[in-house]
């Protein structure tokens, strides 16, 4: 295991190298909230020495450094996520991707970017949708009414996301959604916990109102844990029309399903990687 620091605008992010360093493809985690790199510890083992696998802690989490007011937007998660691809020592080739909730998100932000289908070789996406895809399919259920009832189970589900934005209230979010959620998963550090109150602030609200057309070129596929209490399965509705080369494969898991269910997404994301190779 070698290990070493990316310096972007207002963070420090300490990068940590597993598996083979010789292996023809490299695999890039991005983990998410309220989580930091060891939440992929059981899918780097059970990955071995088959690819050359590449983890960071995100800004704000794990070992990280932030400064005070430092920028959380997806914008800049998603550059410091090229930045750690082009820190690669002697990286040659693009790099598959597998991210899991905020990660997730913010490499939908990556993945937008007209750099992405040069750095990246494929993308596996857990529990953590677009925000322009989600804006897309809010203002599409809204003029429905038959599709109402899905709007407002989407909306009880992320009961959180607007407990984020109330003053005082905010803080304890973080407590209450770790006990409710607490069943096999990763134990998060209250410092990882809090570090979500300013993510959702910055970009949730914000990117729902308004911003780009969603837009992904890179071969993805989208896992959907079937007994996820924060995501519906049926948010996948529509993703064809704008990811080219997409999969969708249902798990019977709950959100942490790559923590819990390592041997199986080290199997979704190796398929990803034979076909490229």
């Amino acid at each position: 295991m070698t290990h070493w620091t990316v310096r972007t605008p207002g963070a420090e992010l300490p990068v940590v190298e597993h598996g083979n360093p010789e292996a023809r493809s490299t695999v890039l985690l991005v983990h998410g909230y309220p989580d930091n790199r060891h939440v992929f510890d059981p899918l780097i083992a059970e990955l071995g020495d088959r690819v050359r696998v590449i983890a960071y802690d995100t800004r704000g989490s794990g070992a990280s450094a932030l400064e005070p007011a430092a920028d959380v937007s997806i914008e800049q998660l998603a550059r410091d996520a090229f930045a750690v691809v082009e820190s690669i020592p002697g990286l040659t080739g693009k790099v598959h991707v597998f991210a899991h909730d905020w990660g997730s998100v913010q490499m939908w932000e990556a993945m937008a970017s007209p750099r992405a289908s040069t750095a990246f070789a494929s993308y596996t996406s857990v529990s953590g949708p677009s925000l322009d895809h989600l804006r897309q399919v809010a203002r599409a259920r809204l003029v429905r009414p038959r599709c109402w009832p899905s709007l407002v189970e989407q909306l009880a589900r992320s009961w959180y996301v607007f407990g984020f934005h109330v003053p005082v209230l905010g803080r304890r979010v973080p407590g209450l959604l770790a006990r409710l959620n607490a069943q096999g998963e990763p134990t998060p550090t209250a410092a990882d916990q809090q570090r979500g109150i300013a993510l959702y602030r910055a970009n949730v609200l914000r990117r729902l109102l308004g911003g780009p057309v969603p837009r992904c070129a890179v071969p993805t596929t989208v896992v959907v844990p079937t007994h996820d209490r924060m995501l519906s399965p049926n948010l996948t509705d529509g993703l064809d029309r704008w990811i080219p080369d997409l999969r969708v494969d249902q798990v019977e898991a709950g959100h942490w399903w790559p923590y819990t269910h390592p041997v199986d997404a080290a199997r979704v994301l190796m398929a990803r990687v034979r076909e490229a190779e």
